[in-house]
C-alpha cells in the first residue's frame, strides 16, 4: 500500500493507533479508528448496475464488485475503461453507460452527471450508473 501512493504522488494513510476513550465506569477503553483513510480527491461514490447484454456480445466475467469510488473528474469513458478490463470484453462489443434515463456520453464527467441529473441520478449517497452490453454496428469504408 505505502508503494501505491508513493509511485502515485499521493499521502500515505497513516496506521491507526488507538484513542482512549472515557467509559462510563471511570476507565477508559481504547478504540480503533480506521486503518485506512479515503483520499479526499476520491470524491464520488458509484453503485454500477448492470442491466444485460445483447446475444453476440461474447464472453464476458461478471463484474465482482459492483460499488466503486473514484475522481469526480472521472469520465464515463473512463468508467468504461474500467468495466472493460475488468470483465474481459471483446474489442467488438460495445458498452452503454446509463444514468437515470439518459445514454451517458464518454466526455462527461461524474460530477457534471451528478448536477444536471440531481438526485434522481443518487442512491443511498451513490451515483447509479446502469450499463449494458451490445454488439458494435459494423463500420463500412
Amino acid at each position: 500500500m505505502h508503494d501505491f501512493y508513493k509511485e502515485r504522488g499521493l499521502e500515505v494513510p497513516k496506521p491507526a493507533v488507538p484513542q482512549p476513550v472515557p467509559s462510563s465506569k471511570g476507565r477508559s477503553k481504547k478504540v480503533l479508528e480506521s486503518v485506512f483513510r479515503i483520499p479526499p480527491e476520491l470524491d464520488m461514490s458509484l453503485l454500477l448496475e448492470f442491466i444485460g447484454a445483447n446475444e453476440g456480445t461474447g464472453h464476458f466475467k461478471p463484474l465482482e464488485k459492483k460499488f466503486v469510488r473514484v475522481s469526480g473528474e472521472a469520465t464515463i469513458g473512463h468508467v468504461e475503461k474500467f468495466l472493460r478490463r475488468k470483465m474481459g470484453l471483446d474489442p467488438a462489443c460495445q458498452v452503454d453507460i446509463i444514468c437515470g434515463d439518459h445514454l451517458l456520453e464518454q466526455y462527461q464527467t461524474l460530477r457534471e452527471i451528478r448536477r444536471a441529473i440531481g438526485d434522481a441520478a443518487m442512491q443511498d449517497g451513490l451515483l447509479v450508473l446502469h450499463y449494458g452490453l451490445v454488439v458494435s454496428p459494423l463500420k463500412i469504408t
